[in-house]
């Protein structure tokens, strides 16, 4: 019988492991950052060049070079996070280039975050659809994207998190631990894994509306400025958040899998 999730112990957990371990994360990640965020940063550029600053004059390139960054960031995400996993998980300090960790388990990884990411979007179109159909039929535009996102939100946040149970396995090199293993000893607990990841929701939405006023007080000063500490706050706050979000899933990989206690 599945255990039942201390979601808010969960939280408090995955919370602590970040502060304790914060100078850690911040080690095996910035190497990474110190690749991709120029990347990102050149693709970016390339693309307002190439579209003149209107990327739907250009839907293909657009599509491409977005494509190519989302890639991108998620193999980043993926090293990162094999990383993390065993260093919370094993206590695996990686040394030199282990770093930039780009082995079997990096692969499988990435290869099991975009499965996820394709069953999480079509499981927000397959709920969606029907009610966004229903909607147009009705007249009722508005009411039925509310109405869509209410629904999809917490669908989509459990599968995610349920499916995902299954990364610090991958992480770890197990390979007799699949997607179906993560959802069987997840059952049962809907509700205090979507209260995780609404906090996570939460959490992101405060976030965001802290980056915006500060770059809107910096852009009062000066434009450029408002630019640069923009986008220097989002670049800590999203690696702040990917470390928690990765950290998540370990702490539901120990409780679950490996019986441990928070």
């Amino acid at each position: 019988m599945p255990r039942p999730l201390p979601a808010g112990q969960c939280i408090g957990h995955a919370l602590s492991s970040v502060r304790n371990n914060i100078a850690y994360a911040f080690r095996i990640s910035w190497p990474w950052y110190a690749v991709f965020v120029p990347v990102v940063v050149a693709l970016s550029a390339l693309l307002d060049r190439t579209t003149g600053g209107n990327p739907e004059a250009s839907p293909g390139a657009t599509f491409l070079i977005n494509l190519i960054i989302a890639l991108v960031t998620l193999l980043a995400f993926a090293s990162i996070a094999v990383n993390w996993h065993r260093y919370i998980l094993l206590d695996e300090v990686p040394k030199g280039r282990d770093i930039f960790r780009l082995d079997d388990k990096t692969w499988r990884y990435f290869g099991n975050l975009l499965l996820i990411s394709l069953a999480v979007v079509a499981a927000g179109l397959v709920v969606g659809l029907p009610l966004g159909l229903i909607g147009g039929l009705l007249g009722q535009i508005d009411a039925s994207m509310i109405l869509i996102a209410i629904v999809i939100i917490p669908v989509i946040g459990v599968l995610a998190l349920r499916l995902g149970v299954k990364l610090p396995a991958i992480a770890l090199g197990r390979s007799d631990f699949g997607m179906r293993d993560a959802w069987s000893v997840t059952n049962g607990n809907n509700l205090p894994i979507f209260l995780i990841f609404l906090f996570e929701i939460v959490v992101a939405l405060g976030a965001g509306l802290m980056l915006g006023a500060l770059a809107y007080a910096a852009n009062a000063v000066h434009g450029m400025l408002g630019i640069a500490v923009g986008f220097g706050l989002q670049l800590v706050v999203n690696w702040i958040f990917t470390i928690f979000s990765i950290t998540v899933l370990t702490s539901l990989y120990g409780f679950f899998v490996e019986g441990r206690n928070y």
